[in-house]
């Protein structure tokens, strides 16, 4: 195969990864969206009804992120492991799409492969309650 033809599949995912990046870093963060709210506390009047809902809302947003940071993870051997089945199907299918013939066939292990490894990506890269041995829990 020649460099022609893997460029728009390098574009497109050069795309989308870029896609995805820019789509989680404009996200505010839990500790960013706590810190702001304590600053806006501190603005509010001591009397204020809305400083005491908001006091309260801060505390329960704390004890989660204290709570939830040490039990929820990801099992990054398995996003590993079942990105290379998402690697496989893709390879397949190029294999199949630039052989021709025959070679269809291996669109078969393909769609398995697919069909095992973008559900399997999904539940491991997941945060999660975890054991020792990072089946969910």
């Amino acid at each position: 195969m020649k460099f022609a033809d893997w460029a728009p599949i390098l574009v497109a995912f050069i795309t989308v990864t870029g896609g995805i990046v820019q789509a989680r870093r404009k996200r505010p963060m839990t500790r960013e969206i706590v810190k702001q709210d304590a600053e806006l506390l501190a603005l509010l009047p001591e009397d204020s009804e809305a400083k005491q809902i908001l006091a309260a809302h801060i505390d329960g947003a704390v004890r989660e992120i204290v709570e939830g940071e040490d039990e929820q993870t990801r099992d990054l051997g398995g996003v590993l492991f079942w990105i290379s089945f998402l690697v496989l199907a893709v390879f397949l299918v190029v294999v199949a799409v630039d052989r021709g013939g025959y070679w269809w066939l291996l669109c078969l292990p393909a769609a398995v492969a697919w069909l095992l490894g973008a559900p399997a990506v999904v539940q491991d890269v997941a945060l999660r309650r975890r054991d020792a041995r990072g089946r969910p829990v």
